[in-house]
């Protein structure tokens, strides 16, 4: 190769290297390509106008310097690369609470501590918890309302198998954990309760779909379609009235995990999916006689129930019942009117339903029922 030829080389490199600098910021002013979608808590700064105010006092300089860092052109892709490298080169997870098992199971520690019992609050809390949640449901059922509680399964007991080995170090066999202490203390307190754990795990050899996806946290569509449908059961055993049947007409089985079913997964932000197993997707419809009146019934619950109030549960087959997200939002109403429920007469708006249930997977019975117990029990004291 001749000098000038090397020339023409090195002028070649130099001006890629210059314009691969350059291309964030061409992509920030110009966006002439389409960026990956991050998912999960990912962070930005809003642009502070110049002012001479926010000059002198620093305020400009530095609240710049955050939005330059946080959105430069090709941000996500460079988030997503780093975390590839993190992941391939050292099975690691940059997403928060995420702990990578084995054979690429995702969990989030909050299941993994359920399951342990790491996060167990003690007997004398669920005791007491317990009591009071018998006296409302004694009064609610005076005015005519059921309360039932549901467990709902979590990744961690469900798929335990796959968790890293180290979680178990100094962990006792059999060690209590809210799950069982809640459960034995319904028992004998007679509290109303279903146990979709209990019945998810009898069911995990025989059933003809997965329960659980490996790159997802909550139960599968096809596991929500089931409890959806059990619920809708038990409530017409409660009530002793007609519900609507939930008929279903195929499960399209799918390689590429879909709804939920990767949620860990895309908290991820990779550049690569991971590997999974194929799910099934239940298309369904309901069975109903619309002349016959509904059974009106409000959820308090975690995410598990997201599923089932998306695909019209709640606003088709419960009678309009609302959907009181951790016990914070009210939905539908939250859509509009941002409704919470420390708005409202909690005692009044109870006693509205012919059921409330109190859905929760095994992560969060440390803080079961979401203050729903407590604020109900003051206000019939008082």
């Amino acid at each position: 190769m001749t000098d000038k030829q090397k020339n023409i080389v090195k002028k070649i490199v130099f001006g890629f290297i210059v314009l691969m600098l350059c291309l964030p910021a061409i992509q920030h002013k110009t966006h002439f390509a389409n960026e990956k979608t991050l998912y999960g808590a990912v962070s930005s700064t809003e642009y502070t106008e110049f002012s001479w105010e926010t000059w002198f006092n620093s305020d400009y300089q530095e609240s710049t310097t955050k939005y330059l860092n946080t959105n430069f052109g090709f941000r996500p892709e460079f988030i997503c690369l780093n975390n590839q490298r993190h992941y391939t080169l050292f099975y690691t997870a940059k997403a928060k609470g995420v702990v990578l098992g084995k054979e690429s199971y995702l969990y989030e520690k909050n299941y993994i501590k359920a399951h342990l019992g790491i996060d167990y609050i003690g007997e004398k809390e669920i005791k007491e918890k317990t009591r009071k949640l018998k006296f409302i449901q004694d009064k609610l059922k005076e005015n005519g309302t059921d309360l039932y509680v549901v467990f709902a399964p979590g990744k961690g007991s469900y798929s335990s198998e796959y968790i890293p080995d180290e979680w178990f170090e100094g962990i006792k066999k059999n060690a209590p954990t809210n799950y069982k202490s809640y459960k034995a203390e319904f028992g004998k307190q007679d509290v109303n309760y279903i146990d979709f754990k209990s019945w998810f795990l009898k069911m995990k050899k025989s059933t003809p779909h997965p329960l659980f996806a490996k790159g997802g946290i909550h139960w599968s569509k096809y596991g929500e379609f089931l409890a959806a449908d059990s619920l809708l059961q038990k409530i017409g055993e409660i009530r002793n009235a007609p519900m609507p049947d939930l008929v279903l007409d195929n499960v399209s089985v799918e390689k590429k995990n879909r709804d939920g079913d990767y949620d860990i997964g895309d908290g991820m932000n990779l550049l690569l999916e991971l590997p999974t197993f194929p799910m099934g997707y239940p298309q369904f419809h309901r069975d109903w006689d619309t002349s016959q009146t509904q059974q009106v019934v409000t959820f308090v619950a975690d995410s598990y129930f997201w599923g089932m109030f998306n695909f019209g549960l709640s606003r088709d087959m419960l009678g309009g019942g609302e959907f009181w997200y951790y016990n914070k939002q009210i939905y539908p109403d939250f859509y509009e009117s941002q409704l919470e429920v420390s708005l409202v007469d909690i005692k009044a708006k109870a006693e509205e339903n012919d059921v409330i249930i109190l859905l929760s997977t095994d992560a969060n019975l440390y803080k079961f029922a979401f203050g729903f117990i407590d604020q109900l029990y003051e206000a019939y004291q008082n």
